[in-house]
C-alpha cells in the first residue's frame, strides 16, 4: 500500500506491504460544516441564563483571554462573531503558559484582520514577570495560585479556547486557559508535577490532581466573573460544536463531545507504530510530545514507535530544552522529579521509561547527537524506518500508522478509555 504522510508543508510518500499493516486511522472527519453558523447558534444560544452581550453590558472594564499559536483555535473567526460586543476599553491577554511570546506573524494569524484595529490592546502574558502576578489564594494541594494582575483586576473575563486531548491534562480548553494559561511559573511548575500522577491520562479528568488545580484556579478567581466560548475542531481545523455560556459547563459539553471524536478503537497493540504530529502541534518536540504519548498507548512493551514530526523551532521551551544537553541532565531530571521537581522534569521520566521499554526513532530536523541524550535514534527517511523495523521485528510485524497522533488517542477495542 503507498500512502503519503504529512511532515510540515510537505509529504513523504511511503509504501507498506498490506499484510504488515495493522491499520491506518485517520483522524475523523465531518461533512462540510459552516463555522460562522456554528458560533452564531453557539452565541445566540447560551448555554447559562446570560448571552455574552447580557454578561458585558453592566461593565466596560473586559478581558478577553486567547490561546497563543501552539493551539488550532480558531480566535479570529471568533472574533468576527463577537465584534459588535467588544466595547472600546476591552483589552485581549494572549495564554502563554510558559510557551514563547508569539511572533509578528503569529499574532496576525492569531487576530486575523482584528490584529491591526486592536494590537494597542493586545497583552502577551510572561509568566516570569512577578510584577504582574497577583495572589488568588491556594489549590486543594496547597499551590499558590499567581494569575496575571490584568486577569484578577478585570471586572468581566472571556475565554475563548479549543478543546482536544492533552496526554497529562486529560483535554485542553476551558481552565487550561487560566492555569497554565496565565499563571505564573512556580504556579504551572507545581501543577506539572502532578504530570506523573497515574490518573494524569489523556481523556481523563476524573481524580486528575492536574485538572483538579485548574478547577480550583477557577473557583479561586469566581467562575461568576467569566464568560467562556469552546470549540471542538476537526484535523483540517474546521469547527464542529462550539458552547458558550459558564466556564464549567461548556468544558464539560466540549469534553463529552472531544471524547468521542479523537478516540479511535484499535484492534490490538501493535510491534510498529507511526505517530504523526501535524501543524501547529509539529513546531518543537515540545509539543510532538503528544504524538508520542498517544502513540505509546497503541504500541507493545518492546516494539517502536516511530515519531514523525520536522520540529523547525527545535526542542521547545528552555524547561524543556535543559533535558537534552546531555544524557546526566536527563537523568538528574529523573532524580529531581522526585523531591526538587522542576518545570520539564516529568518529560525526562517519561521519555527515559519509553527509551528502557521501546525503541523510539524519529523523523525530524533535530540534530541527531541532541536526541541521543534521551535514547531517540534519528532516521532521514521514513520509508528506510519502516523497513528497518520490519526487518527487526520479523516479516509478519504488524504496523499501526496514527495520521494526527496529536489528536488521536488509541483505545484498544473491548477495554474501557481512561
Amino acid at each position: 500500500m503507498k500512502f503519503a504522510i504529512p511532515y510540515g508543508k510537505e509529504e513523504l510518500q511511503i509504501e507498506i506491504a498490506e499484510e504488515n499493516i495493522l491499520d491506518v486511522i485517520h483522524p475523523r472527519r465531518i461533512g462540510q460544516r459552516n463555522s460562522r453558523k456554528i458560533l452564531a447558534e453557539a452565541i445566540n444560544q447560551p448555554l447559562g441564563d446570560r448571552s455574552l452581550r447580557e454578561f458585558l453590558r453592566t461593565t466596560e472594564r473586559v478581558l478577553f483571554i486567547v490561546n497563543d499559536a501552539t493551539r488550532p483555535t480558531k480566535t479570529s473567526v471568533v472574533l468576527d462573531m463577537m465584534n459588535d460586543d467588544i466595547k472600546k476599553h476591552t483589552r485581549f491577554l494572549i495564554a502563554t503558559g510558559a510557551h514563547r511570546a508569539p511572533c509578528e506573524r503569529e499574532l496576525n494569524t492569531i487576530f486575523g484582520r482584528h490584529y491591526q484595529p486592536y494590537r494597542d490592546r493586545i497583552l502577551i502574558h510572561d509568566t516570569r514577570d512577578d510584577t504582574m502576578l497577583n495572589s488568588v489564594g491556594k489549590t486543594r494541594y496547597g499551590n499558590e495560585l499567581w494569575l496575571n494582575k490584568n486577569v484578577t483586576s478585570a471586572d468581566r473575563i472571556v475565554v475563548i479556547g479549543s478543546v482536544e486531548p492533552h496526554y497529562f491534562a486529560g483535554f485542553t480548553g476551558g481552565r487550561k486557559s487560566l492555569l497554565p494559561g496565565v499563571a505564573g511559573y512556580s504556579t504551572i511548575e507545581k501543577n506539572h508535577k502532578f504530570a506523573l500522577h497515574a490518573k494524569a491520562q489523556a481523556l481523563n479528568i476524573t481524580e486528575n490532581p492536574i485538572h483538579e488545580e485548574m478547577l480550583d484556579c477557577v473557583r479561586a478567581l469566581g467562575p461568576e466573573r467569566i464568560f467562556s466560548l469552546q470549540m471542538v475542531l476537526d484535523n483540517n481545523r474546521n469547527i464542529c460544536k462550539a458552547f458558550t455560556g459558564p466556564i464549567d459547563r461548556t468544558f464539560e459539553m466540549a469534553t463529552g463531545y472531544a471524547k468521542g471524536f479523537f478516540s479511535a478503537q484499535i484492534p490490538m497493540r501493535a510491534e510498529v507504530v507511526v505517530t504523526v504530529s501535524q501543524h501547529p502541534f509539529d513546531v518543537n518536540l515540545y509539543q510532538t510530545l503528544k504524538a508520542v504519548e498517544h502513540g505509546r498507548l497503541a504500541m507493545n512493551q518492546g516494539g517502536i514507535l516511530i515519531v514523525v514530526s520536522p520540529c523547525p523551532e527545535g526542542l521547545g521551551p528552555d524547561s524543556f530544552a535543559r533535558l537534552f544537553k546531555d544524557r546526566s541532565s536527563m537523568d538528574q531530571a529523573v532524580q529531581n522529579s522526585k523531591s526538587n521537581y522542576r518545570l520539564g522534569d516529568h518529560n525526562a521520566v517519561n521519555l527515559l521509561a519509553l527509551t528502557k521499554q521501546a525503541q523510539v526513532w524519529a523523523i525530524t530536523e533535530i540534530e541527531d547527537r541532541i536526541l541521543q541524550n534521551a535514547g531517540i535514534t534519528t532516521y532521514h527517511s521514513l520509508q528506510e524506518a519502516i523497513e528497518e523495523a520490519i526487518i527487526r521485528k520479523g516479516r509478519h510485524v504488524k504496523i499501526l500508522v496514527l495520521m494526527n497522533g496529536t489528536l488521536t488517542v488509541p483505545i484498544v477495542r473491548n477495554t474501557k478509555p481512561c
